[in-house]
């Protein structure tokens, strides 16, 4: 009986897992917040999709459309023939083998017609892969359950010490990017081990 290889096409499991959602709000006259999501991005290089949502606001304030255009980029991070470090982007041909590393990029632009005073971003991390220590830009939140973030690294108290929570147990992490202005990108990125 033949085994099926899990990480033979490097989307097949994870076709269903939101891989980051945005969060963006503006000010006008109160603060108003979006949010939007996408998915893992599919075994195409890239994955351009456009977003905006009509934002609620109360009944005292003006509402608006957010628009935040998102792209995420998925490459398999390797060495040369000089030994230099170089990624490849992930198409269908890649196989994915436990010990891979993987660095995924997100990119938000800004689209709507004011400037986004505070823009959070967070990215979730697959069951398949660990987060390594390499995150951009520094000094983001993480989060062990996916809902509740604090500023890394991460710390938990073991026999009445405190310990930082091992990177193998973050499920998401997140960004605070502030004043992106009309038709400003700004990008994340983090790197992960295939478990």
């Amino acid at each position: 009986m033949k085994k099926s290889n899990q990480f033979a096409s490097p989307f097949s499991a994870w076709s269903g897992h939101r891989l980051f959602h945005v969060v963006a709000g503006t000010l006008i006259g109160a603060m108003v917040v979006t949010q939007a999501s996408a998915m893992l991005p599919t075994p195409e290089q890239a994955v351009d999709s456009s977003m905006a949502i009509q934002a609620n606001a109360n009944k005292n304030s003006n509402s608006s459309a957010q628009a935040v255009n998102s792209r995420i980029t998925a490459s398999l991070v390797s060495v040369d023939a000089n030994g230099q470090e170089v990624l490849v982007p992930v198409d269908t041909n890649t196989r994915l083998q436990s010990g891979n590393v993987l660095e995924y990029q997100g990119y938000f632009t800004n689209t709507n017609a004011d400037r986004v005073r505070k823009m959070t971003v967070t990215m979730s991390i697959p069951e398949q892969v660990e987060l390594l220590k390499t995150v951009a830009p520094e000094f983001p939140y993480g989060s062990v359950d996916g809902n509740n973030f604090a500023r890394m690294p991460l710390r938990t108290k073991v026999d009445n010490q405190l310990q930082d929570v091992a990177l193998k147990y973050y499920k998401a992490v997140r960004w605070d990017l502030e004043g992106v202005g009309l038709n400003d990108t700004v990008a994340v990125k983090y790197r992960a081990r295939v478990k």
